[in-house]
């Protein structure tokens, strides 16, 4: 079989046209068909590159984070941060060597987006094996001014909701409002 071709199966009872949209819309198609466009121009022989494999990769790396096995974006993840970090070492190391002050500073601020993008990655690769602790508050109290909340027991011996009764004042006055 040809390593430029993608293999598409009919559902039965579906249109041809239904068929080929689900198929050509799919994430792993499209993801497929980026890989192979970015791919182009690049030092990576594209005759051993295979799409309907890679399409293949693509479904099951997708199944196993549905999953929840993470692995795969783990080490996506490792492998850009070194490689954005190797790409912050040569522009930084091309930048020290210029003596036009402007290619300079090119260099320099694409060196430190490298470096930045690098950075993110790694606090991403670092969320993603550690996540945040979630907490879970009990109130929350918003005022457009000034306002002090003192929820402490000594303080407030009620609990939050247990009615006003015994010493406190009543809001109802206790009459009766006749309608007309």
């Amino acid at each position: 079989m040809s390593k430029k071709v993608l293999t598409l199966k009919c559902k039965k009872g579906q249109e041809d046209i239904k068929t080929s949209t689900e198929f050509f819309l799919s994430p792993a198609v499209l993801g497929t068909f980026a890989s192979q466009a970015f791919q182009k121009g690049s030092d990576q022989p594209q005759e051993m590159i295979s799409l309907q494999y890679t399409k293949e990769m693509l479904e099951e790396a997708s199944s196993k984070v549905i999953k929840g096995d993470l692995t795969i974006l783990e080490e996506v993840l490792l492998n850009q941060a070194f490689s954005l970090n190797i790409a912050f070492t040569n522009l930084a190391t091309r930048a020290n060597r210029q003596t036009d002050l402007t290619t300079m500073q090119m260099l320099m601020n694409l060196a430190f987006k490298a470096q930045n993008l690098s950075r993110a990655t790694i606090d991403s690769l670092r969320n993603l094996k550690q996540p945040n602790q979630t907490a879970f508050i009990k109130q929350t109290n918003i005022a457009h001014g000034h306002q002090q909340v003192n929820n402490s027991l000594e303080n407030n011996p009620l609990s939050q909701n247990e009615l006003l009764k015994d010493n406190y004042a009543t809001l109802d006055s206790g009459r009766k409002i006749e309608t007309k």
